[in-house]
């Protein structure tokens, strides 16, 4: 076998990545059984004691000793002097025993507890030992101890197998050609099958087999030392014999198991069940928990008495009284099993194994293997076994072709060394077709994640080893597919963004089940069927969420402002039709939002904070990189929002989003206390404006100068200036080149519903100079466009 770190590499090359190694166990040299003689006060401490023990030499030792549960005739581990104990001091250098005096005492030697071992953490009292051991016993005998190592293995959620001993041991046994060893090679005989009326499955989609052992005259006490150890070397604590053996099965076979008190089984029967509405119940660890409906119980002839795969309950648990038992193996639909932990917030190895899929083969073997250990350790008898299977689980076939095999690898692996890896894994193969070589292997039921060819191909290469697949002499280069003109648009508004000064972020799509009425309340929200959270329950309508969370993050940590852009996805319920689901919308949006100051102080101006039209001429920067500007037009809508509208196509108008200021609700809701704005923009409608627009045109500059005409117009005081040089533009063609608005005016002899706006309008042809006649008949025609859509009057 090979040495304890070439096996961890070894299985991170297989897939099991081995994060740590720990060595654990020690030969326990100088450490021997005592028998303790004799037990005086210390004649000068209050706290301890003088002991004489026989350690098996000529003379008996003198100890002086502090725990409080030290007494005459127990048999305990001793430190005889020059020995080194496992456990370092608290500075890390090695504890060793040496003759010495204690408070005037002598003292040859230390009676030692569990921690001071390395066993355990328990430092409650000296370790006392079984009576049968003699004195100058070497504790390794009683221990069985030697140095051993910890592998620390990160899984993927693909290899339910691997959460086992025997799952990684099939692995490690593969890859080095070793026999593997399984430990049901001595399982008890069965008397006799229990009656049909023992056990049922009433709901048989959520339970696909059920196993139950009754055994009787079983007693309840502490585990073995062994047993303890095992346990405890993977972070278990132990309990009592029979639990104990649960877990050690468990992290053996990796079918999680439960131990009923037989007595408290209302009728001695169980039914496997779930229920329509809520329930409450009470698991192991003594809290009353409400247990959605739907989810699987394990139920005697009254009441529940655990939740399936998940945690056993109070009313049915293993005591110090207990004597019959009976002992559950089962198959759980993983699904059910996921929503239910998940629901309660409850994760167990039981539930850690269930979620990923057990292998419904060994459910039987695993309870015979129980039953195996308890009767080693426990005593008693086995009465019966009940083995309910209404679901059989097929075992798949999967195709698997020898050349493919190669030509994908880039090997030239023989024939049988890869039925040699596949039988090692627990494949079966027969061979289908020998020209070409074609097999036909069937799929263990523990592996559930092998279902296609490349699967199959996957399991020999990482067993024949990556390293041992050679460099290709050449390799084909592909040509890549072209991307998508809706990627290239995205990536496009991704630098505009960019060039324009904002800073990306990513956020989470689901948000808190508390802004369901904020966002358009369930009718347009849709919901997760299973939250991981209340704080992750509904899909996002909009993205200014996420920019809010991201501000006020920013500004917690000390930013005077922020300018953010996301690019994602928005959901909407919808009554007919879908994106990709029925009655569900999904599109991408653009997000633009600023936040708090726009520059800090400085000397030569002041701090200023943004407003709504810092926000604009950011959006109006991202549309004119994205060459689409013109393309666009700005309308007020209500004292807050605006929004932006394009022609898209056939004249159509279309909104393709908002600009606004965020309310106080909102702000409150996020902690965010400075000024904020929001836009946000339809991607897939820039998209359409862009794909119809003619892109960028170089127009060289005019040998001809300008002409500049300036307009004061009279109109009612809510008509926009936006709305008015709209109105201008599509008038005058292409010989007005710009429009600015340079006065504003109230009052005077103006009426007080009235206002004043002065427009400086710039014309220029590419062919000629112009003069005020070329120029004003545009301009009458511009007065009586505006006339008659917003009452304008030239101001006199």
């Amino acid at each position: 076998m090979p040495s304890p770190h070439d096996a961890a590499e070894k299985l991170t090359l297989t897939g099991l990545e081995v994060e740590e190694i720990e060595q654990t166990g020690t030969q326990f040299e100088g450490i021997v059984v005592g028998k303790v003689l004799d037990v005086q006060p210390h004649p000068d401490a209050d706290r301890l004691v003088v002991c004489k023990v026989d350690i098996g030499r000529d003379e008996p030792s003198q100890i002086v000793c502090g725990a409080p549960n030290v007494a005459a005739g127990q048999k305990v581990p001793v430190a005889t002097v020059g020995s080194v104990l496992p456990a370092p001091l608290p500075d890390g250098s090695p504890f060793k025993i040496r003759k010495a005096k204690i408070r005037g005492q002598k003292s040859a030697g230390m009676i030692c507890a569990e921690d001071e071992l390395g066993l355990s953490d328990d430092h409650s009292g000296i370790m006392v030992l079984e009576d049968h051991y003699a004195p100058g016993t070497p504790f390794t005998e009683v221990t069985g101890s030697s140095p051993d190592f910890i592998f620390e293995i990160g899984l993927t959620p693909n290899r339910p197998d691997a959460t086992c001993h025997l799952g990684v041991a099939r692995d490690l046994a593969a890859v080095t050609g070793a026999a593997l060893k399984k430990p049901l090679d001595n399982l008890p005989a069965v008397p006799r099958e229990l009656s049909e009326e023992t056990i049922r499955i009433t709901d048989t989609d959520k339970c696909h087999r059920y196993v139950g052992i009754i055994m009787r005259g079983v007693s309840i006490g502490e585990s073995p030392q062994w047993l303890k150890q095992h346990l405890a070397s993977i972070g278990l604590r132990p309990l009592n014999n029979v639990v104990d053996i649960t877990n050690f099965v468990l992290h053996e076979l990796g079918q999680p198991l439960h131990a009923f008190d037989l007595e408290k089984l209302a009728g001695a029967k169980i039914d496997v069940r779930s229920f329509p509405g809520e329930t409450k119940f009470t698991t192991l660890d003594d809290v009353e928990r409400t247990v959605p409906a739907g989810s699987l119980f394990i139920c005697d002839g009254e009441k529940p008495v655990a939740l399936a795969g998940v945690m056993g309950g109070v009313n049915s648990e293993i005591s110090g009284e207990t004597t019959d038992l009976l002992i559950e193996s089962a198959w759980f639909e993983p699904v059910g099993i996921r929503k239910t932990s998940r629901a309660l917030g409850l994760q167990t190895d039981s539930s850690y194994r269930f979620e990923r899929g057990v292998d419904p083969s060994i459910t039987r073997d695993a309870a015979l293997r129980c039953a195996e250990l308890i009767l080693e350790l426990c005593g008693g008898t086995i009465e019966g076994i009940s083995d309910v299977h209404p679901v059989k689980t097929n075992p798949l076939t999967v195709p698997l072709r020898y050349d493919r095999l190669n030509t994908l690898l880039g090997t030239s692996i023989a024939p049988e060394t890869v039925i040699g890896i596949l039988n090692r894994l627990e494949f079966s193969t027969q061979e289908k077709s020998s020209d070409p070589l074609v097999w036909d292997c069937t799929v263990p039921a523990f592996r559930p994640d092998v279902t296609t060819e490349i699967d199959l191909i996957e399991e020999v290469a990482r067993i024949y080893d990556y390293n041992n697949i050679p460099d290709p002499e050449r390799i084909t280069i592909a040509n890549p597919e072209p991307v998508p003109f809706s990627e290239q648009f995205r990536e496009k508004v991704r630098q505009a963004a960019v060039s324009a000064g904002l800073k990306e972020i990513y956020t989470n799509s689901l948000l808190p089940e508390r802004f369901m009425d904020a966002l358009g309340g369930p009718v347009v929200v849709v919901p997760t069927l299973n939250p991981i959270t209340k704080d992750q329950a509904l899909l996002r309508t909009q993205l200014m969420f996420g920019f809010l969370r991201s501000s006020a993050y920013n500004f917690n940590r000390g930013a005077a402002g922020v300018r953010f852009f996301e690019i994602g996805n928005i959901f909407r319920r919808e009554n007919e039709g879908g994106t990709w689901i029925e009655g569900i919308h999904e599109a991408t949006h653009l997000h633009i939002g600023v936040a708090g100051n726009i520059h800090t102080e400085h000397w030569k101006e002041p701090t200023r904070p943004f407003d709504l039209f810092d926000l604009k001429a950011l959006v109006e920067s991202v549309l004119t990189r994205l060459g689409i500007l013109e393309k666009t037009a700005w309308k007020k809508t209500g004292d807050h929002l605006e929004l932006v509208t394009a022609h898209v196509g056939d004249g159509d108008e279309a909104i393709i989003g908002s600009i606004f200021q965020v309310d106080e609700t909102w702000k409150k809701n996020t902690e965010v206390e400075a000024a904020a704005f929001s836009a946000e923009l339809n991607i897939g409608l820039l998209e359409q404006i862009a794909g119809k627009a003619a892109g960028s045109v170089y127009h060289p500059v005019s040998r001809f100068p300008s002409f500049e005409f300036d307009l004061a117009l009279v109109v009612d005081k809510p008509v926009a200036a936006g709305d008015m040089m709209t109105a201008m533009k599509r008038t005058a063609g292409s010989k007005l080149v710009n429009i600015e608005v340079f006065d504003v005016f109230e009052g005077g002899s103006l009426e007080k519903h009235q206002k004043s706006i002065a427009f400086r309008l710039t014309f220029q042809d590419n062919s000629k100079t112009l003069t005020i006649k070329d120029v004003d008949p545009v301009i009458q025609k511009i007065l009586k466009q505006l006339g008659s859509t917003f009452s304008a009057e030239l101001r006199s």
